[in-house]
C-alpha cells in the first residue's frame, strides 16, 4: 500500500491500521472517508518533508489539508487529507473523497446568493422593447423574460399590456404596454441561466450540459421578481437569503440531480441521479462468508435512505395552494364512494360535460359533489364554478335563477411523493416551489401571482352576503378542499417560485396575457380541449420520472454481509447476493502497513421487486 500526500510518499505509523468507509450518498449524502490515519514525525524524514512545521502552535489544524492518494493493487482513491490531530511526535489525519470532501469544505457556507453580482436586464423601460419581444425567451437568448404578474398584496398587474385589434376580420392584433399602469418592466430569469450566473459570480466554471439538453428542465423559469417601481432590477434582490451551499443542496432536491464540486480546480459538474445510477453495472457478490447478521428495525426512520422519505413541496399561503397540494384531502377521500374513477381523462370529460354549465337546483347529493380520477394521467379533478350568469326569474316561487359556468380543475397536482402515510413520517421539503397561476380579469386570463409582503390578505374585505351565496353554490368537494387542513403562514420570498415557459401559450391564447405553466394537465374552460404538457413539476405522478422511485427497499430489513474481494465495489451499484438484489448503505475495508484486507463488510437493504415486472 502507498499513501501519497502532495505527490510525495508518506509513511504510515508502524503497527497502525485504519478503516476506509465508502458510503452511498442516497443514505448519508457522503461518499468515502477513512477513520484516523497516523503518520509519525519524530525520526521520519519522509513525513517531516511533507508536513513541515504543522506541529507549531500558530498553525490552525482545521485549516490544514493536503492532496492525498491511497493506492493498493486494484484500489486507487484520490481526495484530500485533513489534519485532525498534531503532536511533536505524530500527525493524525482523515482522508476524504467526493461528497465527503465537499461537505468538509466551507468555501460556500458564508456567501449568500442575494449578495452576488448576478446582473440585471438591459431593458427596464417599456419604451425600449415591445411586449411580444419582452415575452419571447429568444429575445434574451434564453436568459430572462418580463411576463405579466400580479402583486398579490396590492392587486396591481405588473408588466401589463393591452391587446389591440389590427384586423378584426383576420383576427389579428398586437400588444401594447398599458401607459397608465406600466411604465417600467420587471424580469424573471431562467433557472439554468441563473445557476450559471451564480457559478460565474463565485469564480467557478460549470458543466450543465445534461440540464441544458433536457427540455423539461431547460425552460424552468424563476418567477421571483420585484416591481419595477422599486428600482431594484438586479436579479439577486428577488432571491431568498440562501448561502451558495444551501442553493445547490436545495436545487439538487428539486432537480433530482447531483452537483460535483472540485474546489481545487474551481469547477462544478451536474448530472441527474437516475442517469448516474443507470450507468452503474450490477455487482454480483461471490465469496460471501457464512457470517452475516440481519436487524429488524422497529421504526422505519432508522433507515436514512432518501427514497423511503416523503418528498414534498414547501407549503405556500395562498388559496391556489390548497388546490395544488392537499394530500390530506386525497387521503380522506380516495378510498370512499366520493371518488368516481375513469380509465382516461377523455372518458372523464365526456361523462361529465353536463357540468360545464349547470343551474345549481339539484346540487346536493349529485355526482358533481364527487371527486373524479383519471388513471391515464394519475390525477384527481373537481368541478369548480367560477362565475354566474342570469338565467331568468321563477315567477311561481319569486326567485332569481342562475347558470353557473364551471371548469374541470386538477386537484393535488403538487402533492408529495408519499411513501409513508404515518403522521410522524420523515419528510424533505423542496423549496423550489411551483408558482401560483390564478385568475385576473376575463380579458387577461390566468397569470402569475407573487406575494411580496408578509401581510395577510385578511385586510381585503369581501361582501359577506355575496361570499356566502357563492360558497353555497360550490360543490361539497370544493368547500372541503378550500377550508384547508390548517392555517399556514409564509414569509417574504423565503423560497424560489418556478414555472415552465418556452414561449408557448397553450390555451391562454391571444388576446389573453401569457403566463408560465405549472400544471402539466391542460384543460380548456369550455371542456372541449385538453392536453398533457411535455414537462412536469409533479412529485406524485407514477408516470413521471420526477416522482419515480429508482429502487424500492425494505427499510426494516438491514443485513450485514462479509465477503472476500480483490477490489472494493462501487457502493452505489445494485448488489446481487445469493440470488436476491440489494441496495448497499456502506462498505468498510481495513488497511494496515501491509495493505488492504481482502475481507470487506457491507450493510445492505433488500430491494422490493416490482410485481408487474416479475
Amino acid at each position: 500500500m502507498q499513501i501519497r500526500i502532495n505527490g510525495a510518499q508518506a509513511v504510515l505509523k508502524k503497527g497502525s491500521s485504519f478503516d476506509y468507509v465508502s458510503e452511498n450518498r442516497m443514505f448519508s449524502d457522503s461518499d468515502a472517508y477513512t477513520l484516523s490515519i497516523t503518520f509519525p514525525l519524530r525520526g521520519c524524514p519522509e513525513n517531516l518533508a511533507i508536513f513541515g512545521h504543522v506541529n507549531r502552535a500558530d498553525v490552525l489544524a482545521d485549516k490544514l489539508r493536503f492532496d492525498c492518494e491511497i493506492a493498493d493493487i486494484n484500489f486507487v482513491k484520490s481526495g484530500v487529507l485533513t489534519i485532525t490531530g498534531i503532536s511533536e511526535s505524530e500527525v493524525q489525519g482523515q482522508f476524504l473523497e467526493g461528497r465527503s470532501e465537499q461537505n468538509f469544505d466551507k468555501t460556500f457556507d458564508t456567501i449568500f446568493i442575494n449578495d452576488l453580482p448576478l446582473g440585471e436586464p438591459e431593458a427596464t423601460r417599456t419604451a425600449s422593447i415591445t411586449p411580444e419581444k419582452a415575452w419571447n425567451p429568444q429575445t434574451s437568448d434564453g436568459r430572462f423574460v418580463a411576463l405579466p404578474w400580479v402583486n398579490d398584496y396590492s392587486g396591481n398587474i405588473q408588466n401589463l399590456a393591452e391587446y389591440v385589434v389590427d384586423d378584426a376580420s383576420q383576427h389579428k392584433g398586437h400588444y401594447v404596454w398599458n401607459e397608465k399602469k406600466c411604465t417600467g418592466l420587471s424580469w424573471q430569469p431562467y433557472l439554468l441561466w441563473l445557476t450559471r450566473q451564480i457559478c460565474d459570480a463565485v469564480g467557478y466554471t460549470v458543466n450543465l450540459s445534461p440540464w441544458e439538453q433536457s427540455e423539461e428542465h431547460r425552460w424552468l423559469l424563476v418567477c421571483n421578481t420585484l416591481p419595477a417601481a422599486w428600482a431594484m432590477p438586479e436579479f439577486a434582490n428577488a432571491l431568498p437569503r440562501w448561502t451558495v451551499e444551501e442553493y445547490f443542496r436545495k436545487l439538487e432536491l428539486f432537480m433530482g440531480g447531483e452537483f460535483e464540486f472540485d474546489h481545487r480546480a474551481k469547477h462544478i459538474d451536474f448530472r441527474f441521479t437516475a442517469d448516474i445510477l443507470e450507468d452503474k453495472k450490477p455487482v454480483c457478490l461471490e465469496n460471501v462468508t457464512e457470517e452475516h447478521s440481519s436487524d429488524v428495525a422497529d421504526d422505519e426512520t432508522e433507515c436514512k435512505y432518501r427514497e423511503v422519505t416523503n418528498l414534498v413541496y414547501k407549503d405556500c399561503d395562498n388559496a391556489t395552494w390548497k388546490w395544488y397540494s392537499c394530500d390530506w384531502f386525497i387521503s380522506a377521500w380516495k378510498d370512499s364512494d366520493r371518488v368516481v374513477c375513469y380509465d382516461t381523462l377523455a372518458e372523464l370529460i365526456a361523462a361529465n360535460k353536463g357540468f360545464r354549465m349547470w343551474n345549481g337546483e339539484h346540487l346536493r347529493g349529485g355526482r358533481i359533489e364527487k371527486l373524479f380520477y383519471a388513471a391515464d394521467c394519475d390525477a384527481y379533478f373537481a368541478v369548480e364554478p367560477y362565475d354566474r350568469i342570469l338565467r331568468g326569474v321563477d315567477d311561481l316561487f319569486d326567485r332569481i335563477l342562475w347558470y353557473f359556468p364551471s371548469r374541470l380543475r386538477p386537484v393535488n397536482l403538487f402533492g408529495g411523493r408519499i411513501v409513508n402515510e404515518s403522521d410522524d413520517a420523515p419528510k424533505e421539503e423542496i423549496e423550489f416551489v411551483p408558482a401560483r397561476i390564478d385568475e385576473t380579469e376575463k380579458k387577461y386570463g390566468r397569470i402569475l401571482f407573487l406575494s411580496l409582503s408578509a401581510n395577510d390578505d385578511d385586510d381585503v374585505k369581501e361582501d359577506d352576503d355575496e361570499e356566502k351565496f357563492l360558497n353555497y353554490q360550490k360543490p361539497f368537494s370544493v368547500l372541503t378542499l378550500e377550508a384547508g387542513e390548517k392555517e399556514k403562514k409564509t414569509e417574504f420570498f423565503d423560497r424560489i417560485f418556478v414555472g415552465w415557459y418556452d414561449g408557448s401559450r397553450f390555451f391562454n391564447k391571444e388576446p389573453l396575457l401569457p403566463a408560465p405553466a405549472v400544471e402539466n394537465i391542460m384543460i380548456s374552460d369550455d371542456w372541449e380541449n385538453f392536453g398533457f404538457a411535455h414537462f412536469s413539476l409533479r412529485l406524485n405522478d407514477r408516470n413521471s420520472a420526477r416522482s419515480r422511485i429508482i429502487n424500492k427497499i425494505e427499510p426494516k430489513m438491514k443485513t450485514t454481509f462479509r465477503w472476500l474481494s480483490s477490489s472494493v465495489p462501487d457502493v452505489r451499484s445494485v448488489f446481487v447476493i445469493r440470488g436476491k438484489r440489494y441496495v448497499c448503505e456502506k462498505i468498510t475495508a481495513s488497511f494496515s502497513e501491509s495493505g488492504r484486507s481482502a475481507l470487506l463488510k457491507g450493510d445492505f437493504y433488500p430491494i422490493i421487486e416490482d410485481q408487474e415486472s416479475c
